[in-house]
């Protein structure tokens, strides 16, 4: 089932283990936002990881986003959208106006002619995120198959299986994914890892 929520899409299913998981569609439109990090992606493509994980393509370190300033903007504007919505109200501290969450990973990926994404899923983290700058091929989910188009991004639950097809046209596809999960406890947060903590209400969209 999908429902729409102003600028946000919600669809939710049930996974092969049963698991009742909802799928969330948001939009960015911060051109300038994306062209830098479109180039931050196609510049710092890892020899190491290409074709050697689920993803059968280009790709970068694991890491090579998490710390970026340009990633922490996106970041924000995307859980903006997630409060305008009421996107995961049992996570939101409203004595603070905020979500904190961790970030585990974030990458780039470019894929071309015959590369694709096999079938896997993100146990180990709460929840993957991709961005998309393009409209090339559609992500294959538990839930369906899901249109794919510049600035979208779409948050899947850890479990839900997901998947490319094989890209049979001379394009340039290019995502920014990256793993993450929510604070356990405002207040008994591991020493040993950063959370990050945004403001909902914040700068224009």
């Amino acid at each position: 089932m999908t429902t729409k929520t102003s600028k946000t899409l919600i669809t939710t299913f049930y996974s092969e283990w049963l698991i009742k998981g909802t799928i969330i569609q948001v939009r960015i439109k911060d051109e300038a936002l994306l062209k830098t990090l479109e180039k931050k992606i196609k510049t710092n493509i890892d020899p190491k990881l290409s074709y050697k994980t689920n993803v059968y393509a280009d790709m970068t370190h694991w890491d090579q986003f998490k710390q970026d300033e340009d990633f922490k903007k996106l970041l924000h504007r995307y859980l903006v959208l997630c409060g305008e919505a009421n996107l995961y109200p049992e996570h939101y501290d409203k004595v603070n106006d905020t979500y904190h969450f961790l970030v585990q990973n974030a990458w780039g990926t470019l894929m071309k002619k015959n590369d694709r994404v096999k079938s896997h899923h993100h146990l180990g983290t709460d929840f993957a995120s991709v961005l998309y700058f393009d409209s090339h091929a559609p992500l294959n989910t538990d839930a369906g198959n899901f249109p794919t188009e510049r600035g979208l991004i779409i948050t899947l639950p850890s479990y839900c299986f997901h998947s490319v097809a094989k890209i049979t046209k001379d394009i340039t596809r290019c995502t920014l994914a990256w793993n993450w999960s929510f604070a356990k406890s405002w207040d008994k947060k591991n020493p040993n890892e950063e959370y990050l903590n945004y403001l909902v209400e914040g700068e224009d969209r």
